[in-house]
């Protein structure tokens, strides 16, 4: 675990985004609830979102079409 503090508002955009790029960790724990959300000041966590939705909708995308 970090030594930064992950329960300030400022890094925090509508109470589920982390977004504070002077912490190194890609993966933070949720502030509500059980689980993990990504830092999204960071460009690997945008790598992560795109492999999430973007591969599985381009497989859908040539299936539908190709």
């Amino acid at each position: 675990m970090s030594d930064f503090n992950k329960e300030n508002d400022e890094f925090w955009k509508w109470g589920i985004m982390y977004n504070n790029p002077n912490d190194p960790a890609i993966w933070v724990e949720k502030r509500i609830g059980i689980g993990w959300t990504l830092n999204f000041a960071h460009k690997e966590s945008w790598v992560i979102i795109f492999m999430i939705l973007g591969i599985p909708l381009a497989f859908l995308v040539f299936t539908m079409f190709g």
